[in-house]
């Protein structure tokens, strides 16, 4: 007689993640310096973000804190990019601009510069405290991701 096993599929948990938002005019690698620097993180550049801009498909600026030991996963994301659409022509007037097109990650939050997205390792709360002390942030909040659409930062 051959034995039967019998095996039970758990219910697979999707990706369980928490946003924060900044509100900050400085550039994403000193917005990562100054997180690294405060909050004593390890804000590193993504290595999509070293590909050159004729190659990207991702346009978003983006930094990582990935540490495998102590279980921590988080990004900095930007949230706006702007597109120069007649970068080539050279205008002879002094008020000749080139046409911008804004691209945003996540539409419904157009105000906000940066995404912080923690997917495990440390507390969402402990991380906004610590980024209370950051001049340079003028505004965050965590994101209340019932509201959104984020189909393209659970990638």
């Amino acid at each position: 007689m051959a034995k039967v096993k019998h095996y039970t599929l758990d219910e697979i948990v999707e990706d369980d993640f928490s946003l924060i938002a900044i509100h900050s005019s400085c550039e994403g690698y000193y917005l990562a310096f100054l997180l690294n620097t405060h909050c004593k993180s390890s804000f590193v550049q993504s290595k999509n973000s070293k590909v050159s801009k004729q190659q990207m498909d991702y346009p978003f600026e983006s930094y990582e804190w990935i540490d495998p030991i102590n279980g921590i996963e988080i990004r900095i994301i930007s949230n706006k990019h702007l597109i120069f659409q007649d970068e080539n022509q050279k205008g002879s007037s002094l008020f000749d601009l080139p046409k911008t097109k804004e691209l945003y990650l996540v539409k419904d939050l157009k105000d906000v510069d940066y995404i912080i997205k923690i997917k495990t390792g440390i507390e969402t709360q402990l991380l906004l405290d610590k980024m209370e002390s950051i001049v340079q942030i003028s505004y965050r909040y965590l994101i209340d991701q019932s509201q959104l659409n984020l189909d393209l930062i659970k990638t």
